[in-house]
């Protein structure tokens, strides 16, 4: 698993502070994905992360701890306040989550000791904090994983944390859209991993990491655009790994298209649909869902970073770019493949096995 690399830690992402994800609460959080994705520690932000300002953790928090120290996570909590406000999470947990305090967040230079001390890679590390400029910028800063969650508000009886809480959720939306809009949407273009084509993808990876269905892109994917057959290599790849996966075709292209290989496909188990309308994601989560397949359970393999890829990232699948098998396509393909250019020498990497 490698997260991060050399690239994306010089790139513009470290002075942009756009989160790799955004929640409602630390609670909404897939650990369970990141744990899969190698990830081995969790920073937490204090202050409207954990609890209100200058409030202690509740028992729910302790029980997300409980729940991920369990799960093999290292966990620390880190603190622009002092000692006093953040020591009861040592003492409720007994010491088993590390609290570090005035960490000085933006800057960067005592997150750095922490990792030491952790003995933690910043690949391998997640930052949730409920603060853009000061946790998302210093965790992307370091290399980390960061995600950003709406100000804790539970419970709050107070009209002045209230309104500290509702302006620092203003101020993100205002700075995600307009200058934070375009960043996000390369964001989404960015897939887990980039292959030379189908055929050098690890399905066994995938497969021991409890992945069930494989979601093929058709044009320039599987086949050259328009054709309405399949390679020979291909039907031999698919006989292959219908024994351990479920398969779905989901292309752009008309439904009728595809009638000619159905009927070949169906004594593989294979789904085709068509129109499915990339980037958006509506008719793929739609089909998954009959399919029976959790979004964290799929992967979306495609050649367009601004159809395949983003439908993928926005249905919360695993997703692998591979390279185009022709150059012959749409003339708005090609105008997007440009983009597609420019786009990957700012993007960042996303984590991969």
């Amino acid at each position: 698993m490698n997260p991060t690399t050399e690239k994306s830690k010089r790139n513009i992402y470290n002075i942009i502070p756009i989160p790799y994800e955004h929640h409602s609460t630390i609670f909404d959080i897939d650990y369970k994905k990141l744990k899969k994705l190698g990830f081995t520690t969790i920073l937490f932000d204090y202050d409207f992360t954990l609890a209100p300002w200058k409030q202690q953790i509740d028992d729910k928090t302790l029980s997300l701890f409980n729940k991920l120290y369990e799960m093999g996570f290292k966990i620390a909590v880190v603190s622009n306040g002092p000692e006093k406000r953040i020591k009861n999470v040592k003492e409720k947990t007994k010491g088993r989550v590390k609290v570090y305090w005035k960490m000085r967040k933006p800057f960067s230079k005592k997150l750095k000791k922490v990792l030491t001390d952790l003995n933690s890679k910043p690949q391998e590390t997640i930052l949730i904090g409920d603060l853009f400029f000061t946790d998302i910028f210093v965790g992307n800063r370091t290399g980390l994983y960061t995600i950003l969650v709406n100000p804790y508000t539970f419970e709050i009886d107070s009209t002045y944390k209230k309104i500290s809480a509702f302006i620092s959720k203003v101020l993100y939306f205002i700075f995600f859209y307009t200058l934070g809009w375009l960043f996000r949407v390369m964001d989404l273009a960015v897939p887990n991993e980039f292959v030379k084509s189908v055929f050098d993808i690890d399905y066994n990876k995938l497969k021991n990491k409890n992945y069930e269905l494989l979601i093929f892109d058709f044009d320039n994917t599987l086949t050259t655009w328009r054709s309405e057959k399949l390679p020979e290599d291909v039907l031999n790849l698919f006989e292959k790994l219908s024994k351990d996966f479920k398969i779905l075709i989901a292309s752009n292209g008309k439904d009728h298209r595809f009638n000619s290989i159905r009927e070949i496909l169906n004594k593989y188990n294979i789904n085709v649909m068509g129109y499915s309308l990339k980037p958006f994601p509506f008719r793929i989560k739609k089909k998954i869902q009959e399919l029976n397949i959790k979004p964290t359970h799929a992967v979306l393999i495609g050649d367009q970073l601004f159809t395949d890829i983003i439908a993928g990232n926005k249905s919360g699948f695993y997703t692998i770019k591979v390279e185009p098998l022709s150059s012959k396509e749409r003339i708005i393909t090609k105008i997007l493949r440009f983009f597609e250019k420019i786009s990957i020498k700012t993007m960042r990497e996303k984590p991969k096995f």
